[in-house]
């Protein structure tokens, strides 16, 4: 369950990211929500809805989660028990 403080936060930092920057939102927001430092990670199945959600998985740290992103109500990440 998140927040506006967190949707704030997710805001705040991105804010301040170089537009040059390697580091993707995925990568962010999965690292705020998870811990995974953003090195450690493989993203795979991004999706772009036409709502504005979006979805991805990510594997990191011999685990495995599912992400999603809406504007309006922030981010969330589940881990996928395999």
């Amino acid at each position: 369950m998140k927040t506006m403080g967190m949707s704030l936060m997710i805001i705040s930092v991105l804010a301040f990211v170089p537009g040059g920057c390697a580091t993707s939102i995925s990568q962010q927001i999965t690292a705020l929500n998870v811990g995974c430092k953003t090195n450690e990670m493989q993203i795979s199945n991004e999706k772009v809805e036409l709502n504005g959600e979006e979805s991805w998985t990510v594997k990191c740290e011999g685990k495995t989660y599912y992400c999603t992103y809406l504007p309006e109500s922030g981010s969330n990440c589940f881990e996928i028990v395999e």
